[in-house]
């Protein structure tokens, strides 16, 4: 197995650029055959910041593959110290009007899950879309109950351990690494 030192912690790799590429296209086909006959494009909603990188490259394959959509972003912070609640707060708001859209909400790793209920709870409650779907390149297996479904899902039941790269970050670091990575003990 592939490991390296990050910030001085142990690291293994736990998705290769190539498994991940290759989930990208998986989760796009899918994207395709429930939105490929819509009446109008279906809005990417990206989850900044650690979604910007798995959104860029399913946006591209999209493309790719022939899928016309819209893009957006979404700004959102979780404050407090206690892992499993906190405030979460937006930093920036969709620009597009969702009212009466389908917006395909994309989040890099669900981790807890707080935050992508928080978000949930917003956008059915401020000018609401005609549907909200998720699509998540990962969820780890300690979330708190989810009260969405998430329909495009990459990778299920990661373990509760750190991860980086690939858009993921160990305080605002990492986030260009071409593999996901997962803290091992030392």
């Amino acid at each position: 197995m592939k490991t390296k030192k990050i910030n001085g912690d142990n690291y293994e790799i736990l998705f290769s650029e190539e498994m991940i590429a290759e989930k990208i296209k998986e989760l796009a086909a899918m994207i395709k055959g429930d939105y490929a006959t819509a009446e109008k494009p279906p809005i990417l909603l990206i989850v900044l910041t650690g979604g910007m990188v798995f959104g860029v490259d399913l946006i591209k394959e999209l493309d790719r593959i022939g899928l016309v959509h819209h893009v957006d972003t979404v700004g959102l912070k979780r404050y407090g110290k206690d892992e499993h609640g906190g405030a979460v707060k937006i930093l920036s708001e969709p620009h597009a009007d969702l009212t009466s859209r389908d917006v395909i909400v994309v989040e890099d790793v669900i981790d807890h899950g707080i935050t992508m209920n928080f978000l949930d709870d917003y956008l059915k409650n401020s000018n609401p879309p005609a549907s909200i779907t998720y699509c998540a390149l990962g969820l780890k297996r300690n979330h708190a109950p989810l009260q969405f479904e998430i329909k495009y899902l990459g990778f299920n039941d990661l373990s509760p351990a750190w991860i980086v790269g690939y858009g993921l970050d160990s305080e605002q670091a990492f986030r260009g690494l071409q593999d996901i990575w997962i803290k091992i003990d030392p």
